[in-house]
């Protein structure tokens, strides 16, 4: 998996992740003003591999 980082055609920045085969399995929600911005949302979803989950089904 990688990310990618860029600026939509609004000149704001928003990022993509990618599977090993190259298709998107996320993006970013919003667009940021500032590159800055963009990187800590990635670190933010990076940091959140171990988050549990909910099963919403189950309940």
């Amino acid at each position: 998996m990688y990310f990618v980082l860029f600026k939509d055609v609004a000149g704001y920045w928003r990022w993509t992740l990618k599977a090993s085969n190259h298709e998107p399995i996320a993006v970013s929600s919003e667009s940021y003003v500032r590159k800055s911005d963009a990187e800590y949302s990635i670190r933010l979803v990076k940091s959140a591999s171990n988050a549990p989950v909910y099963d919403r089904a189950a309940a």
